[in-house]
């Protein structure tokens, strides 16, 4: 043990705290006395641990000062030990806390960088102090030495009649282990964002295709246009009135969307129809007539086969915006709900269109007599359901059949 002369001379020479010599009760510096005493010894028997006495005023738990600390302590921080309180302020980048034994997690999540850490001392000093115990890993990295690792176990103890706090604790160098738990977390850092990276690649080449298909279609849809110009406006007006009518039927805003973009192919399959037959000027004979009416299922088929849900919303377009809600519709006589809604919509707007342009064998209606058509048909052409809404919104369809009568 160290005897009195030894203990005076550490008094004289290595003392730096404040309770021994200052005007508190002969209690506590009798208990602080002793707890120097046991960690001399301790450090004199070749103790691995950095054994540390710090202590703070109840009322003032961000000043922070030390009984007592290990010599390796100053040695590792390269700092005179009168500076090591301030030093660690300084230096301490990086603060992991344990919870107390009895709870199941082996360490909490938090972990609290040099930028949080100075308004975080008092919660952290008031919470050890309630648990009576401190458990902790501090990342440390002095001005002009490299960066090490300390574990802190620590007893504390709260002397209420001195308004003083204790805290004895070992402090344990964890260098290698730290590093080596700090290099993987670097490692699944890195990996979140080379994955992240990766998503964001998928999602814009995702985009680019969908935009690549969106205009090879409109491509397709476009080609009709050479063939016969009326075709060519008809699709770019069909799409907004189908818009229109689409959200007020409630389709949600993707759902619109892709009718938006699906109803101008609703005529792609006129391309499989002869120029004898689609640029007739004339009325069309029965038997043309039949044959004009295969350019739902051509469309149908030009469409098939992909995973695109454009497409298939497209498809269904193409296949059934002649069907008729009384099912005296092509190509397969479908009735009421049995028919799509996209296909139901299309077929409202695409007779409307029809009615007010201009043809080789008839002129343009007016937007009036149109829409009272559009009206008489509900029930038999039309869903009655979706005539309402038509009528509902007449005055945004007229909006896009004035403009485009200006054209």
């Amino acid at each position: 043990m160290i005897d009195d002369r030894r203990f005076t001379d550490f008094l004289r020479n290595d003392y730096h705290g404040h309770i021994l010599n200052n005007d508190y009760s002969d209690a506590l510096k009798t208990h602080v006395q002793k707890a120097i005493v046991r960690f001399i010894d301790l450090e004199l028997m070749g103790l691995s641990a950095i054994p540390y006495i710090a202590a703070w005023n109840i009322d003032e738990a961000h000043h922070i000062w030390y009984e007592y600390s290990g010599f390796r302590l100053s040695a590792l921080l390269q700092c005179d030990p009168r500076e090591t309180a301030e030093m660690l302020r300084c230096c301490i980048v990086d603060r992991c806390t344990y919870p107390p034994p009895q709870t199941e997690d082996q360490i909490t999540p938090e972990i609290i960088d040099r930028h949080l850490l100075t308004n975080a001392r008092w919660r952290i000093r008031g919470q050890v102090r309630q648990r009576g115990m401190a458990e902790a890993i501090y990342k440390i990295a002095p001005p002009e030495a490299a960066p090490f690792w300390l574990k802190d176990q620590a007893t504390i103890e709260t002397h209420a009649d001195d308004h003083i706090c204790l805290s004895l604790g070992l402090l344990f160098v964890v260098t290698k282990e730290m590093r080596v738990e700090e290099e993987l977390r670097q490692a699944k850092e890195e990996l979140r964002l080379h994955r992240d990276h990766l998503e964001s690649l998928v999602e814009q080449r995702t985009v680019e295709l969908k935009k690549a298909q969106l205009e090879i279609v409109y491509r397709l849809a476009r080609a009709a246009e050479f063939r016969d110009k009326w075709t060519g406006l008809h699709i770019n007006k069909i799409s907004r009135y189908c818009a229109i009518i689409g959200r007020g039927s409630g389709l949600s805003s993707y759902k619109n969307t892709l009718l938006f973009q699906a109803a101008p192919m609703h005529d792609i399959g006129k391309i499989g129809i002869s120029d004898q037959i689609l640029l007739k000027t004339s009325r069309l004979t029965t038997n043309e007539f039949k044959l004009m009416q295969n350019h739902s299922r051509i469309g149908a088929q030009l469409l098939s086969g992909y995973d695109s849900e454009l497409l298939r919303v497209a498809k269904n377009i193409a296949l059934t915006h002649h069907e008729k809600w009384d099912g005296s519709g092509y190509p397969r006589g479908l009735h009421g709900k049995n028919i799509p809604l996209a296909g139901r919509i299309t077929a409202i707007c695409d007779v409307f269109d029809a009615l007010t342009s201009f043809r080789p064998y008839k002129k343009p209606w007016s937007f009036r007599q149109a829409v009272m058509e559009i009206k008489n048909g509900a029930g038999s052409h039309f869903d009655p359901r979706l005539i309402k809404i038509f009528l509902k919104h007449a005055s945004q369809i007229k909006e896009i059949y004035d403009f485009n009568s200006k054209q």
